[in-house]
């Protein structure tokens, strides 16, 4: 008995330290643990996944391979490397994981994690109807002017409430209001900024953000110690977050359910209840798949944009002359007297570059989400084994001076401004490419330039004394400004 578990050992030794031949250049591997130590010990030292990518391609070109415990993993750091990668049909895989099958009872469901056909049905069904209940279209703008006229009224009601003066913390004001943009269109129902169930949520959410990475995490590289140590290994904590998100998607969809109308769709469930009542349904359409899309949504479609515009105002906080400059802009153009819309924003020029510049900081932090090769293949000359986990890295292609970015780390909106008009670089894709370009990013966009826009239009915002914000960052999923409060004041 002893001798076959020995020999099982240090087979599994040999195999986890066993690199295939011609895999893309990167750390050492160690039996069991691969990579994972000196992957770690970059996060410690630069403070984010991403800009550990950008020193592993340092040392060993664009495309960096490595392993984390059961999974092999390829960074992609080049621009030009990141094109290639994200065009070619043997890329577009999700990984197969429990990291990715855990939070959706086991199996691969909603739009983010899938593949194949199965995605790309469920992904055209939910762009065809997000479109035709307003995602692009004037009423979106409407939509979004409105939850901004009401962040805008709760601090002014806080303002009023301090005597002309109020000091809020801005790195995560934006959820609610955020959440209803995308919410209308899924459910159209939205929700109250003091809703508790909702900010509980959203608490959580971006509590669990902020400590998983794109690459996984510690249950997912070793999905044994999800038996051995549930908590310490957070899988208990990731299911458990997900399935209190699921119930909440569950109670949309039967408010849905019963005042739902064939002959008159209100919302993206709307249409998918329908379609499932429908005698020609593809096999890919359930009412399982409609809540993992709403879960999808209800997380990523929120947190990514209220992430953006933290960042937006973390920046604006720190440098009052670019403020001022936007504030003199929107003045100009719009005046005091109404809210500006996405019809201002091509007079709105250097609005839309602090926009433009405020994505790219908050990108340049992130990675993609992780692809899955879906056949042996190969990328800048390096062998990729089938089910290989890809991850872009955007910091290569916002950031990198090779890729046209100058004084990189400084917060120039200046730099999308070209003789007078805006010009956005080849390089400016902080959506991604190809097939799996963030299906938001029109809803992203608008949400971003209209809330810095009103906003600026009615407040200042300045430094607390004896309280500045830090640029350092939590790293995570979606990567957000350390938590800082700003003092805010009607202009």
């Amino acid at each position: 008995m002893w001798f076959i578990v020995l020999i099982v050992t240090i087979c599994l030794l040999y195999l986890t330290s066993r690199k295939p031949r011609n895999f893309p250049p990167g750390p050492a591997w160690l039996p069991i643990i691969g990579c994972g130590l000196e992957l770690n010990r970059l996060r410690r030292k630069t403070g984010s996944m991403s800009k550990s990518a950008e020193v592993l391609a340092a040392k060993y070109g664009p495309v960096v391979g490595a392993r984390v415990g059961v999974d092999r993993v390829v960074f992609v750091c080049g621009p030009k490397e990141y094109r290639e990668f994200s065009s070619r049909e043997e890329f577009n895989g999700r990984p197969n994981g429990i990291f990715y099958t855990s939070r959706t009872w086991g199996k691969k469901r909603g739009v983010l994690f899938t593949d194949g056909e199965f995605w790309e049905e469920q992904r055209a069904f939910i762009m065809k109807h997000l479109k035709e209940f307003g995602m692009g279209k004037k009423s979106m703008s409407d939509m979004i002017e409105g939850e901004c006229q009401a962040m805008l009224n709760d601090i002014g009601r806080k303002i009023d409430d301090g005597g002309g003066e109020c000091v809020l913390r801005v790195d995560n004001m934006f959820g609610v209001y955020v959440l209803n943009t995308l919410w209308t269109l899924m459910s159209s129902r939205k929700h109250s900024p003091d809703d508790k169930q909702v900010k509980h949520l959203q608490h959580l959410i971006t509590d669990l953000i902020s400590n998983v990475h794109m690459d996984g995490a510690l249950f997912s590289h070793f999905p044994i110690l999800r038996y051995i140590c549930p908590q310490y290994s957070g899988y208990s904590n990731f299911v458990n977050i997900h399935q209190q998100t699921l119930e909440f998607v569950r109670g949309e969809v039967e408010e849905c359910k019963k005042s739902f109308d064939s002959s008159d769709h209100r919302s993206l469930i709307d249409s998918y209840l329908d379609t499932l009542r429908s005698p020609g349904a593809k096999t890919s359409f359930s009412e399982d798949q409609l809540l993992a899309i709403s879960l999808d949504l209800f997380m990523a479609g929120t947190e990514t944009s209220a992430k953006a515009l933290a960042f937006a105002f973390l920046y604006l906080t720190l440098n009052p002359d670019i403020q001022t400059k936007a504030q003199e802009e929107i003045d100009a153009v719009v005046g005091r007297h109404r809210l500006p819309t996405l019809e201002d924003r091509p007079r709105l020029k250097y609005v839309e570059c602090v926009v433009l510049e405020s994505i790219r900081m908050f990108s340049d932090l992130g990675l993609s989400l992780p692809h899955r090769t879906l056949k042996d293949t190969h990328l800048n000359g390096y062998f990729i084994p089938k089910d290989t986990i890809i991850i872009g890295s955007l910091r290569g292609v916002l950031m990198d001076e090779s890729s046209g970015w100058t004084n990189r780390e400084a917060f120039q909106p200046e730099r999308f401004i070209k003789n007078g008009r805006v010009q956005i670089p080849e390089n400016y894709i902080p959506f991604g490419l190809g097939k799996r370009r963030c299906l938001g990013e029109n809803l992203a966009k608008a949400n971003v330039f209209l809330f810095v826009a009103g906003l600026l239009q009615q407040f200042n915002f300045s430094i607390v004394p004896g309280e500045p914000p830090t640029e350092e960052i939590v790293d995570g999923m979606v990567p957000a400004p350390k938590p800082f409060v700003a003092l805010i004041t009607r202009r």
